[in-house]
């Protein structure tokens, strides 16, 4: 079945039912209240959700200028309500209940004096407030993204506790995280519940493009830390991130935005957010663009172009339609990897202390000149003028969700995502430049459709049961330029495997709702089509192929809340699971001049098993909570790379003497500490500081050596936002690590790195305008404090100054 089959199928199915539903029965009823302050005055323009318990769907309006909001028709049942609004804390109400009244009303009175409150979908699927969640969550609002001034996602997450982000350079650099001091891959991203991952990346993952994640008109980011893979499948063994599109609704409003600063860096974005009909049919558009001109070595020009669009129909208060679409397009310059200095640079033995040729040495070497390399040990990467990415994804999804009743509901979800990307390089450079241009594409695509019952018993128990197909596909052609033909490279990789997926999970909520219990199960199959391979990898052809065994994991989570002291308790086990990519097992390339194969089709999925305990507390009215936590993850067996001669071509069944091989995994343990307070009515503040011990198994690429690379043992991270009156607001925001230790050279050596310390301040200002529009002035200055710091070996930005205005309408 073709990509377009299969699209055309699920689409004439979900019309079908959505067909039906519009003659289901279902009793509904209208929602209505009015939005005050502390002093009875009306908040107009606030965003008000509703939520059923017995699904993930969501309702959104806003209040006229009187603080009234209505919902003409809700299906009778339990719900989650919000309201949010400018200068106010986030109100929270559940369970509301709209079942015995032909007509429910609910007034809201908002404050200014508690932290914001949450309402989160990932942890369970399903809503829950951060007091029911049994998980490890954070939560980044598009408000405190919009404060920081933050361009993409990546650099949102910055500040949430576990998690070590790190951008390899300038700005759209490559972008890695690392949550509770696991490998890159072992961290699973959403978009709005559906995986969010390159098939024809190297570890199957979201890697590729995470620096490419522009923030559009996301609504928030969900983080939730600890094994997640019985709900969202490979890859969520340290967490999953789930990026929340903004849906819209209400009157017609939006932004544009525009901001330019050093390194030729400039910004826009806008987007415009309403509905029809009485919020029958919402919508959310928004578009923004980076530029990027001459980046850090002034030769490092970057573009990005992204666009991300929301439409739900509500048809009836019991059916809704939704469809969501991104995408992007980037063209990047890149830089050679960092490599080590020449022996006589190095102590003869163990770790490396890591010094950088200086800048201006660099630049000579850089332009082939001669250069000191003074006491350098390490040369950062050097600029490559015709090293160069392009890169493009789109994704599209829909989304049908039909409550049958107040306790029975049922969702089909279909998402197509393709993602394209090319690596060009010439002759020019300084280090391993090739003969000739040549050119590698890794080129993906992944459909993904599922469904999935939710059924709330007596309010006490919801059961949640899906099933997943996925399907994809990768193709990696390499080409070059050499001008004899009989001696071009035109290889070629084609692989396709399907995937059917089962899980089920229990919720409960006993004792008045303070005990919450969650039991989760999955369970997925692989079924492998016959690679095809041209020009290159003669080994695999006359191999038996066989798909990677089927994948079990379990998860059970507990929490209390003690009411009296505002107190939560909770504990979290599960086991997870990552599936070997398609790469891992099937990768070619060049050694020794030749073209061979380093994957193996024999990997098994890595395992992991994980357990984490924490408490919660509120304190002071509201105004403090804080959290701790204690996680531990053993990684029972992982995938790596062994090019140590380990594998013997004699008896390897693929003649490989490098490559992917299944091996005993590591070690990770630590401690999470936050604060979130509001000291003031006009002052927010958040602090973490996570705790990190982590190690492999058994030394890989480094003998002897066994603390994971690229983990740092301690972060800090802070942010303060100062109100001053209605309109200036100052920002401050800090990420500091201890050092860490990256693999350099061949053979590998330790080197040891200074770790970042990395501080923001910003200040804006608020010029109202007529009719509630109003355009915000700001200024940035990132890494205020000058630190030059390296990350993995790549020279990052200095201060950087980035200003500009936003207008609201």
């Amino acid at each position: 079945m073709t990509h377009l089959s299969l699209f055309s199928s699920v689409s004439k199915s979900i019309f079908l039912l959505f067909c039906l539903s519009l003659c289901a029965f279902a009793q509904t009823t209208e929602l209505s209240g009015r939005v005050t302050d502390a002093s009875s005055a009306a908040v107009a323009n606030a965003r008000v959700t509703l939520r059923p318990r017995a699904g993930n769907g969501a309702t959104t309006t806003q209040t006229d200028a009187q603080g009234a909001y209505r919902f003409a028709r809700v299906l009778r049942g339990e719900y989650v309500l919000t309201v949010e609004a400018s200068g106010f804390a986030r109100f929270v109400q559940t369970p509301l209940q709209t079942l015995d009244a032909s007509n429910a009303k609910q007034d809201v009175t908002l404050s200014v004096a508690s932290v914001n409150d949450a309402v989160v979908v990932t942890a369970a699927g399903t809503p829950q407030t951060v007091d029911e969640t049994s998980k490890s969550v954070s939560v980044v609002e598009a408000s405190e993204i919009a404060l920081r001034d933050e361009y993409s996602l990546i650099e949102a997450l910055r500040l949430t506790p576990g998690m070590r982000v790190q951008q390899l350079g300038g700005p759209q650099a490559l972008a890695v995280i690392k949550t509770r001091g696991l490998r890159n891959e072992d961290t699973a991203v959403l978009i709005d519940g559906f995986r969010f991952r390159d098939a024809s990346a190297i570890a199957g993952d979201a890697s590729s493009f995470l620096a490419d994640l522009l923030f559009v008109n996301q609504n928030c980011l969900e983080v939730v830390r600890g094994s997640g893979s019985s709900l969202y499948g490979t890859n969520a063994i340290g967490g999953v991130i789930n990026v929340v599109s903004d849906e819209g609704g209400g009157a017609p409003h939006g932004s544009l935005q525009a901001e330019g600063g050093q390194l030729g860096f400039f910004r826009t974005r806008g987007n415009i957010a309403g509905g029809f009909a009485n919020d029958r049919l919402v919508y959310n558009l928004g578009l923004a663009h980076l530029n990027v001109a001459n980046g850090l070595d002034g030769d490092d020009n970057a573009r990005n172009t992204s666009g991300q669009g929301f439409v739900k129909w509500n048809a009836t208060a019991a059916a809704s339609l939704s469809a969501r679409l991104f995408g992007n397009r980037v063209n990047m310059l890149l830089n050679d990897s960092p490599y080590n200095a020449p022996a006589a640079n190095l102590p003869t033995t163990g770790i490396v202390p890591a010094r950088a040729l200086a800048l201006e040495q660099q630049r000579l070497l850089e332009a082939g000149q001669t250069f000191a390399l003074g006491n350098a040990t390490f040369i950062p990467g050097l600029n490559d003028p015709d090293y160069r990415r392009r890169a493009h994804t789109l994704a599209g999804a829909l989304r049908w969700q039909h409550a049958l009743s107040s306790s029975l509901s049922y969702q089909l979800g279909y998402q197509g995502l393709t993602t394209a990307r090319a690596f060009l390089d010439g002759t020019r450079g300084r280090r391993f430049e090739p003969s000739f241009n040549n050119r590698t594409d890794y080129d993906a695509r992944i459909d993904t459709a599922n469904a999935r019952l939710d059924w709330l018993a007596a309010r006490v128990n919801q059961l949640t049961v899906g099933y997943e197909f996925e399907r994809e596909g990768y193709d990696n052609p390499s080409t070059d330029e050499n001008p004899n033909l009989a001696q071009r490279t035109n290889a070629r990789t084609t692989i396709n495997q399907r995937s059917h997926a089962f899980y089920v999970q229990d919720q409960l909520r006993l004792l008045s709702e303070r005990l919450q219990v969650s039991l989760a199960f999955r369970a997925q199959n692989f079924q492998l089509s016959r690679p095809t391979f041209f020009g290159g990898a003669p080994q695999y052809n006359n191999a038996t192929f066989a798909a990677p065994p089927t994948a079990y994991t379990g998860d059970g989570s507990v929490a209390y809340f003690i009411k009296s002291s505002s107190t939560k308790l909770r504990a979290h086990v599960g086991n997870g699971y990552r599936a070997p990519s398609l790469y891992e097992r099937f990768g070619t390339g060049f050694f020794g001049g030749s073209f061979s194969p380093y994957g193996d089709p024999r990997l098994r999925p890595d395992r992991s098993i994980a357990f984490d305990a924490g408490v919660d507390q509120q304190l002071f009215k509201g105004r403090v909570r804080a959290s701790a936590n204690y996680f531990y993850t053993r990684l029972q067996e992982v995938t790596t790379f062994d090019f140590s001669g380990f594998i013997n071509p004699a008896t390897d069944p693929f003649g490989r003497f490098g490559g992917y091989r299944n091996t005993g995994g590591g070690l990770a343990r630590g401690a999470e500490f936050s604060v979130q307070a509001k000291p003031t009515l006009t002052t927010d503040v958040m602090v973490s500081y996570t705790y990190t011990n982590s190690d492999q198994r058994r030394p890989s690429s480094v003998a002897g050596f066994i603390p994971v690379f690229g983990v740092s043992d301690h972060v800090t991270t802070a942010y303060v936002n100062q109100r001053i009156g209605k309109r200036v607001d100052v920002t401050f925001d800090l990420f500091a690590t201890s050092d860490y230790f990256v693999a350099l050279g061949f053979p590998s050596r330790a080197f040891q790195f200074d770790g970042p310390v990395k501080a923001d301040l910003g200040a804006s200002y608020t010029l109202p305008l007529a009719n509630d529009h109003s355009v915000r002035f700001y200024g940035k200055v990132e890494n205020v404090f000058n630190r030059e710091y390296f990350e993995s070996g790549f020279r990052t930005p200095k201060a950087m100054f980035v200003g500009g205005a936003t207008y609201k309408f």
